[in-house]
């Protein structure tokens, strides 16, 4: 098996959306859930490297990261403000 983190935006995360994820074969896209949270762990069958003895390959488990922001422009500030004031 082969474990990856990747870090996505609080808005995909809120949203749902797609992502580009490394493979040993190349990215992929993957489709990420609405509401999905800092942590979740999603699972690609047979997409791991493959097995010393035996067939097949193992699997690749993914971990989601929420990416916060380090800086922001006024806009961006504004907006979260918003989102604030609304409960999220």
């Amino acid at each position: 098996d082969i474990f990856v983190r990747i870090a996505v935006p609080y808005s995909l995360a809120a949203l749902g959306g797609e992502i580009k994820v490394p493979t040993v074969d190349g990215d992929i896209k993957i489709r990420v859930r609405p509401g999905t949270q800092s942590g979740t762990m999603l699972r690609l069958r047979e997409k791991g490297v493959p097995r010393l003895h035996g067939r097949g390959r193992g699997d690749e488990y993914i971990r989601i990261n929420i990416l916060a922001p380090e800086k922001l422009n006024r806009e961006q500030k504004s907006v979260i403000e918003e989102l604030k004031k609304v409960g999220l």
